[in-house]
């Protein structure tokens, strides 16, 4: 198929064309690199090498075509280094399972807070690379993280301070498989708009059913009527903010994550320099899933279940007060924070 197309060029075709080996994968990287608009600009063949000895081919489209039809070889042609990574060999089982960890290191997101650099990627990228070796989809990971996440919340719903530790230690393992569907979205290049709401989606089921179930195991322990009525407010009171984020994201966002909103409180902070927003972006750090499943975490080791509805109740109190007060802010901000995405794309 590749000899037929090549067949297709006209022989004075200057157009820049580039030919990848078999064996051969190719980093998104190597499109900036500089080493390759250098060869795109040659009247003749070059060999593009990256570390580890992978190898593409550039130059005129009617050259690399004459280059394939002949029997020179890769040895006959001039050699530029492009930069490390950039070009990966595949030929090897050795070496396919670097490149795989190559491309699942460039998942990582500007985004990504303290706990998720440091802590979780290195655990989620290792479940993603299980996950690409069953030939698993960022769905199907989506789908696995909601199964598991839904597991701890039944775990929740029993009394006893044991399942409020497990509770706690698989909303923090939830934390960490969630990064696991967007990591083989963006390695396997899936990435989609249906995938950003399902991966939302996902997220705040496994809120609120951990919320659930810690409520049915607070009532289970003794706790009464009262602290029912008032964790079953405090669940109302977060779909209602969760509804209304979610509008303000499908209003200003070009996909359905729900990181939009965080950025864009950083940056209404950032541009307006008001003390109050300030405070209200180093608060939304702590609604950030990664973070709040640490604190999470630490709550369940204390067995106070009574306090995770206080500390949903304060995140959703936060929420509702930035907007309430900054509406017009955060909105310019989003504006701005989604043109600027628009520019770096």
């Amino acid at each position: 198929a590749a000899l037929h197309a090549l067949g297709d060029i006209a022989d004075d075709d200057t157009h820049p064309a580039v030919f990848v080996l078999a064996d051969t994968a190719l980093m998104l990287t190597v499109f900036g690199d500089a080493a390759l608009a250098d060869a795109a600009a040659r009247s003749s063949c070059t060999r593009l090498e990256s570390n580890h000895g992978a190898s593409i081919v550039v130059g005129p489209a009617a050259a690399v075509a004459a280059w394939v039809r002949g029997s020179a070889g890769l040895p006959s042609l001039p050699r530029l280094r492009a930069g490390d990574d950039t070009i990966l060999d595949l030929a090897t089982r050795r070496s396919r399972r670097r490149a795989t960890g190559v491309a699942l290191r460039a998942t990582e997101k500007a985004t990504d807070g303290f706990v998720s650099r440091h802590f979780n990627r290195p655990i989620s990228r290792a479940c993603s690379r299980a996950a690409l070796a069953l030939g698993l989809s960022a769905t199907g990971a989506s789908l696995a993280t909601l199964a598991f996440g839904l597991l701890t919340a039944f775990a929740a719903s029993f009394p006893g301070y044991r399942a409020f530790v497990f509770t706690g230690l698989g909303f923090h393992l939830a934390s960490v498989l969630d990064g696991v569907d967007g990591e083989i979205a963006r390695s396997t290049l899936t990435e989609s708009e249906r995938g950003a709401r399902v991966d939302t989606i996902v997220d705040q089921a496994t809120y609120l059913a951990c919320l659930g179930g810690v409520t049915i195991g607070w009532v289970r322990e003794g706790s009464g009527m009262a602290a029912l009525a008032s964790a079953l407010a405090v669940i109302a009171a977060l779909v209602l903010t969760l509804l209304w984020a979610a509008r303000f994201v499908a209003r200003h966002a070009d996909n359905a994550s729900f990181v939009f909103i965080d950025r864009s409180v950083r940056r209404a902070a950032r541009e307006t320099g008001r003390l109050p927003l300030r405070l209200a972006a180093a608060l939304f750090t702590l609604l950030r899933r990664d973070l709040f499943a640490v604190l999470f975490l630490a709550v369940s080791l204390t067995g106070q279940r009574a306090l995770i509805p206080v500390l949903v109740l304060a995140g959703v109190a936060i929420a509702n007060v930035t907007f309430a007060l900054y509406g017009r802010e955060l909105a310019d901000a989003a504006r701005a924070e989604r043109q600027g995405l628009a520019l770096a794309t």
